[in-house]
């Protein structure tokens, strides 16, 4: 296992999982950025289908899809995972605006995506982050997989009343968040909980909360504008981001785009149900 970088949000469960996955035969490397070296995971499937590369939301890290790749990878030739600037094992960044780190998150998949076009799934922030690098990188992209993705448009007071939803100061509110992102049993619940609190916690983790301001955000001629195959995922479930984000994406897909809004799926999916994300995965790469 790599040495644990200055700062790093990485805890005790995020390095059981870094081992897991290492044992199963997943490479774990940095590669250098203008932000830092970022994180990566990266494995080799035993199917037929292009490379899958996943894009974590924000608090998150790669090793949080271990259920998801361990579905994928007998369908898939290569699985990558990387973690975002400031998330998992990867360093601090000196710069938090959202923009340069994104840069800098496009900076790491050119060195580690080859010359096969990727399927290029992003969860919640990593959406924001996997449009950005379609937009920047068409030619690379041969899928794109949207889940509950951030970046639809919002004023200051919106992006205020969405922080405050990641206000996890205490046992109680943590509980309150995990509630709106799982169903899950009481006993879960509460280790769930513990983890987020951690995590949310983290002074680096807050300030990029902090920074993230509404120019950061898609314009609809953006959206409009994505080239790849795009497969749009929101659970009917789904309580951490307002519909009216639902409704900007609905009212700006390009022609080449589906929807599923399965009515069980939340905000985190894969997470709860990685069987059915993977297989929504799976359809949009036979398409």
């Amino acid at each position: 296992m790599p040495p644990e970088p200055l700062d790093s949000c990485a805890g005790i469960a995020e390095r059981a999982l870094l081992a897991t996955l290492r044992l199963s035969g997943f490479s774990s490397y940095r590669v250098p950025t203008r932000a830092g070296r970022v994180h990566v995971l990266d494995g080799q499937g035993s199917g037929k289908l292009p490379t899958v590369v996943l894009l974590h939301g924000f608090s998150a890290a790669g090793v949080h899809f271990r259920g998801l790749l361990r579905r994928l990878r007998p369908h898939v030739r290569r699985l990558v995972a990387p973690d975002a600037p400031g998330h998992g094992f990867s360093d601090a960044p000196g710069d938090l605006a959202p923009r340069k780190l994104m840069a800098a998150l496009g900076e790491a998949l050119d060195q580690v995506i080859d010359s096969e076009p990727v399927i290029l799934f992003g969860s919640s922030m990593g959406g924001l982050e996997a449009v950005r690098y379609a937009l920047a990188r068409p030619e690379r992209v041969r899928n794109l997989v949207l889940c509950s993705p951030f970046g639809a448009p919002m004023g200051d007071r919106a992006l205020d009343e969405l922080r405050a939803a990641f206000e996890v100061g205490s046992h109680r509110q943590a509980l309150a968040f995990v509630d709106r992102v799982f169903e899950l049993s009481p006993a879960l619940r509460h280790l769930m909980a513990w983890g987020v609190r951690r995590r949310m916690q983290h002074p680096l983790l807050r300030e990029m909360l902090r920074s993230v301001n509404p120019d950061d955000l898609f314009r609809a001629e953006e959206v409009r504008a994505l080239a790849p195959p795009l497969l749009l995922i929101w659970g009917q479930a789904e309580r951490v981001l307002p519909a009216s984000n639902l409704d900007f994406f609905l009212e700006n897909l390009p022609a080449n785009a589906t929807v599923e809004q399965p009515p069980d799926f939340g905000h985190g999916p894969y997470l709860v149900d990685p069987d059915a994300v993977a297989r929504l995965i799976l359809r949009a790469a036979r398409a």
